[in-house]
């Protein structure tokens, strides 16, 4: 795995892979509660914002490579966005908290559990599409 080099600009910054980096850090009141009760419903959502260039390069990462690169990127909004400030976030506790893996639930372990089920919906869909 190569070096990451970045680049700030006005909003964030860019890698050398070409990735947008999003600015999340400042007024939490920017970032609006949400009330998503499923993982399938944060994908989707994630989905409409996340680029298309981006989602091709996700195709040729490992899921490893996706999950390590993106735990202090997409996943400290997955975290802050769809955990913490999330209406429903008791129901995913629930629906998800009852696995022996996730005993000890919190934003960073339910970030890597979206960055995985994200990273399966966009390479299994390129395989289906014709």
């Amino acid at each position: 795995m190569r070096a990451r080099i970045l680049t700030e600009k006005k909003d964030g910054w860019i890698d050398n892979t070409g990735v947008k980096i999003i600015k999340i850090f400042g007024n939490k009141k920017e970032m609006k509660k949400v009330g998503f009760s499923t993982v399938d419903e944060i994908i989707d959502d994630i989905l409409k914002t996340l680029p298309l260039e981006f989602q091709e390069k996700i195709k040729e990462m490992t899921a490893d490579e996706f999950r390590i690169s993106q735990h202090f990127n997409l996943g400290m909004t997955i975290k802050n966005k769809y955990f913490y400030r999330n209406k429903a976030r008791e129901q995913l506790i629930k629906i998800l908290g009852n696995k022996k893996e996730y005993r000890f639930f919190d934003g960073d372990v339910f970030s890597r559990i979206v960055l995985e089920k994200l990273y399966e919906k966009i390479t299994t869909e390129s395989k289906q599409q014709p």
